[in-house]
């Protein structure tokens, strides 16, 4: 309970949206059992699940980290544009669920393609946003934490604004898989192809470094060792998971499966 009113102390807006996101993500989660509508056959609500979890996280990820942001105003102004981006794709994936139809990749309709371009291009501009506050932070002077903590949000920042782009690769070649067509049934939940190449799972890896370097950085905070060793473990850890991310990535553009 402390760490939530922490959250809605430090952003009180993405507070609220994440919180929204996350009760959405229960309300789905019930219906889904009684939903029989089915997109690449598969249970239609399973992808608005997905990404409503995934937006309650990175919501709250980012009101806890921009805590320690200077620019206050450069703050409040990608709360907003975050607020009103993730509302949007939620919705477009929601309706489109609720529709059966694809929210993504989707050249059978014009609807669909036009909601799906209009999508394209405010995830863009989000994360050319992302990028242009985490250059900001970077070139920050001074900071109300250790040194370790802020190498750490640094670097979680850049492997996610990465592969955030890496999703645009995935818009650009109008497809997630490599060696067969979409539709293919995978593991459970995630749905990623257990025969062929999936450009999904080194998207979702990568974007959530976001969380996994922080997390690690903030962790090693209690050793006690100097803080030039606690920066070393930060970028050895960072390094790391860029690497295992990187491999995914290849992986799949050879066409080979993740698990299978």
């Amino acid at each position: 309970m402390n760490f939530i009113n922490e959250i809605y102390r430090r952003n009180k807006l993405l507070a609220q949206c994440g919180t929204a996101f996350l009760v959405l993500t229960l309300l789905l989660g019930i219906y889904t059992p009684f939903n029989d509508v089915e997109v690449l056959g598969i249970n239609s609500m399973i992808k608005p699940i997905k990404f409503s979890l995934s937006i309650w996280i990175y919501a709250w990820s980012f009101a806890y980290i921009l805590e320690y942001f200077e620019d206050k105003k450069a703050v409040r102004r990608f709360s907003v544009l975050a607020t009103i981006v993730m509302i949007f794709e939620q919705a477009v994936i929601s309706i489109q669920a609720f529709r059966g139809k694809l929210s993504h990749f989707n050249q059978t309709e014009i609807i669909g393609g036009i909601l799906y371009a209009l999508m394209g291009i405010m995830i863009v501009w989000l994360t050319v946003s992302t990028l242009l506050i985490t250059l900001k932070f970077i070139r920050q002077k001074s900071f109300l934490i250790s040194s370790n903590k802020v190498l750490s949000i640094q670097l979680g920042l850049i492997i996610f604004i990465i592969f955030s782009f890496w999703g645009g690769y995935m818009s650009a070649v109008n497809t997630h898989t490599v060696g067969a067509e979409l539709g293919a049934k995978g593991i459970p939940f995630f749905n990623w192809s257990k025969v062929f190449g999936d450009l999904r799972i080194a998207h979702f890896f990568g974007i959530h470094a976001l969380q996994a370097v922080p997390i690690f950085g903030f962790f090693i905070s209690s050793l006690k060792t100097s803080e030039s060793k606690k920066r070393t473990y930060v970028w050895i850890f960072a390094f790391l998971y860029f690497a295992f991310v990187s491999f995914t990535m290849i992986q799949a553009l050879m066409g080979k499966a993740f698990v299978s």
